[in-house]
């Protein structure tokens, strides 16, 4: 097994805790920072920030309130999520980052990149929210078919283990966050940043998601300025959990090419 290159770290903003993951190689290069899903936390993605790290500087937050960066409040909309991973940054004195969004994540990382532009070098949304796609009553069998479909990948510990371990954390100790986070990835339009966003902008998305479909990526594909949307074929609106090496390997290729 190989030795973590990642170092846990917390810091304290003015409302809100944040704890996150931090180091890698290749320290002089612009670092990514990695957003998570809804209702989660980078537990289940440590497989992925690894990977990451084998080869560029990372960093990883909890989103504030969710398991180990506690907020009292409830978080109102994407904004208000962009303006805490901005503050943190700013705590941190990153100047700029190379911004990989999954789900909510990417939802955050679309209004990061519109609240400041300076801040995102890169930007990669995988399965991104950001633009409605189904209400609740709709995503509950797509979620449904997801996840029973999963289970016939291995890693069977990270489906009925570690992410159910991690959500229903979350769910029992930030319930009103959980709740609010959903509706805003359901329900929440914020299409009107899309052609805002100036920097390069990779989209990466399962040609099997059912939780944000393919039409969705397409459509941001369209709108956003420098983008370039890459599909795959394996599954599902968490494949990046699954298949963590080639998840990587096209996220790395897409920033080392901006690199460049």
């Amino acid at each position: 097994m190989l030795t973590s290159l990642l170092v846990n770290h917390r810091v304290d903003l003015k409302d809100c805790s944040i704890f996150y993951e931090q180091g890698g190689v290749n320290s002089s290069l612009t670092p990514i920072l990695f957003l998570h899903g809804w209702g989660i936390s980078t537990e289940p993605d440590h497989e992925i920030l690894e990977l990451l790290a084998q080869q560029h500087s990372l960093i990883a937050p909890d989103l504030p309130s969710f398991a180990r960066s506690p907020y009292p409040q409830v978080i109102p909309d994407y904004e208000s999520y962009a303006k805490f991973i901005l503050s943190f940054l700013e705590t941190l004195n990153i100047k700029q980052v190379h911004v990989v969004g999954h789900s909510l994540g990417g939802g955050i990382a679309i209004a990061l990149s519109n609240e400041c532009p300076d801040k995102v070098r890169s930007l990669v949304l995988v399965d991104s929210t950001g633009v409605p796609s189904a209400s609740i009553p709709e995503i509950i069998p797509r979620r449904a078919i997801e996840m029973t479909a999963q289970i016939s990948i291995p890693k069977l510990k990270l489906q009925l283990v570690d992410i159910p371990q991690v959500f229903s954390h979350n769910l029992l100790f930030n319930t009103g966050n959980v709740i609010q986070a959903l509706l805003i990835s359901l329900q929440k339009d914020i299409r009107h940043l899309l052609p805002t966003i100036t920097a390069p902008c990779l989209l990466l998305w399962s040609e099997k998601d059912l939780t944000t479909p393919l039409t969705i990526a397409q459509e941001m594909a369209r709108m956003i300025p420098s983008s370039k949307l890459v599909t795959v074929e394996e599954g599902w609106h968490e494949w990046g959990l699954w298949y963590p090496e080639k998840f990587t390997s096209i996220v790395l290729d897409f920033i080392h090419q901006v690199e460049q």
